[in-house]
């Protein structure tokens, strides 16, 4: 591969070049994610329980209507690129108009909502301001596209530390002055600003294939036709995700809200590490299957059973050390968050693994087929938090997302059956399963011992296992190596 069509060496094999893209998403989404972390952190402080849950319910309503601006766009415009890297920017031009398109429409019904829905004025007022970031947001998203079509997901994950830093320390500064969610939300939108001139002046300067700036309608009709089932499907996902938050606030006190908040951030920051890997495979994965579909479920059961295994290794440390954590970043009053956390440590390989699912699926051009599915999860999502929350509260919204997560891996496993074939089910769930429970078996019975030694304990005894009795396989290694010679 020439340095013209992304920067990569005719030498650079698909291990280097994933190894490569997820050593940048780390390494620049512990940077976000750490400044994120500190800036959720620094807001639950000065904000208290009930403001920051109020903040977060705000970001939660526009993550919603982002979603609805974004029309699906992202993963179509990765898998096309990345297979016509020579029309890059004709694919981009109509991304782009579609963009301006939708942000226009989702930013004036969000603004007539808000003056025709009685919102009270401490929420109206930030929640329109939260509203135009999803001008620039949506159309950074565009350029961020592309860079991950070329394989520089340095340059995506790039845009969020740009975007964190910002937000970040103009946040900080803005809240230890005395402002509120007001003045948080009016940063919101500046730092929005920010990485889209960011992310479009690195694409000026990134190196590809000479292409014209050209509008082509064909283009632009299929991006329409290909990314609206995608909305559709993206849409109930970030629903499914963040209608706890919206159910939590409409049925208990802002307080309550905020401790689910607070342990969803934690849990987000370690869940994210797992999506940036997830989303790295989607290219080669959408490569591997016009070679063909055994390539390609060959490649998901391999990865699948690693995010498995990791998934699991995430749970137990969840579940051992959630309260030292919570007790160590956050005041007295956030201690229901501990128990939350817990809970939503076991959705975490359950999460991960949909999300590789979901990109299996875009790589196949079967996201249409899938999607209209998808709204029987969220609504078994809705019906678990419309039963458990108003009774159990926070605890509630956090096993309705274990139970939904359960759920949701089981039906688009049962799509991956259809479309491809079953996987080793002991091999790649089970074995891993058990030898995490034997893990977190001896480390809660070591409970009242030094911590040290319960970290030593679960580091060294969770590989261990999985070394000595094969779990990690010379298959999978002899499999990795084939893939590193192409």
């Amino acid at each position: 591969m020439s340095a013209s069509t992304g920067g990569l060496s005719a030498s650079t094999d698909p291990i280097r070049r994933i190894g490569r893209n997820i050593s940048f998403l780390f390494a620049y989404q512990v940077v976000s994610r750490v400044l994120g972390l500190a800036l959720n952190l620094v807001l639950a402080r000065r904000l208290l329980a009930a403001g920051f849950g109020r903040y977060s319910l705000i970001l939660v309503i526009i993550m919603l209507a982002g979603m609805a601006a974004d029309f699906g766009t992202a993963n179509i415009l990765i898998r096309d690129v990345s297979r016509r890297r020579e029309r890059a920017n004709s694919f981009l031009i109509a991304a782009l108009l579609l963009k301006l398109v939708t942000t226009l429409l989702v930013t004036a019904a969000v603004g007539a909502i808000i003056l025709l829905g009685g919102f009270s004025r401490e929420l109206a007022i930030p929640l329109f301001i939260a509203t135009l970031s999803i001008i620039p947001t949506s159309m950074s998203t565009v350029y961020e596209s592309a860079f991950q079509a070329f394989e520089r997901m340095d340059l995506s994950a790039l845009a969020d530390v740009v975007f964190s830093v910002a937000l970040t320390i103009a946040g900080i500064a803005i809240v230890y002055r005395g402002g509120g969610v007001v003045q948080m939300t009016e940063v919101y939108l500046g730092a929005s600003v920010v990485r889209l001139g960011y992310s479009s002046l690195w694409y000026s300067r990134l190196p590809r294939i000479p292409s014209s700036w050209k509008f082509d309608r064909g283009i632009f009709r299929n991006l329409v036709k290909e990314s609206f089932p995608m909305l559709y499907w993206q849409f109930i996902s970030l629903a499914y995700y963040k209608i706890d938050v919206v159910l939590l606030g409409a049925m208990r006190v802002s307080a309550e809200v905020g401790w689910y908040a607070a342990a969803y951030k934690l849990f987000e920051v370690i869940t994210m590490f797992g999506w940036l890997a997830v989303q790295s495979l989607l290219p080669l994965m959408s490569m591997v299957y016009q070679k063909s579909r055994d390539s390609l479920f060959i490649l998901f059961e391999k990865a699948m059973k690693y995010v498995w295994i990791t998934g699991l290794g995430v749970a137990i440390f969840m579940m051992a050390f959630s309260g030292p954590a919570v007790a160590l970043v956050l005041p007295p009053v956030y201690h229901p968050a501990v128990n939350v956390l817990k809970v939503l440590g076991f959705a975490v390989p359950l999460m991960v693994g949909c999300s590789l699912f979901g990109n299996m699926f875009v790589a196949m051009n079967v996201q249409g087929k899938v999607a209209k599915w998808s709204l029987l999860s969220l609504a078994v999502n809705v019906g678990f938090n419309l039963l458990l929350i108003p009774r159990y509260g926070a605890m509630g919204a956090a096993v309705t997302t274990l139970l939904s997560e359960i759920f949701s891996f089981l039906f688009f496993y049962g799509f991956a059956v259809y479309y491809l074939r079953r996987v080793r089910l002991f091999e790649v769930f089970v074995f891993p399963a058990l030898a995490a429970g034997a893990v977190l078996a001896v480390m809660m019975l070591m409970e009242s011992l030094p911590i040290y030694l319960i970290t030593a304990a679960g580091v060294a005894g969770y590989p261990a296992i999985l070394l000595i009795f094969r779990i990690v396989s010379k298959d999978d290694i002899s499999y990795f190596r084939r893939l590193k010679k192409g």
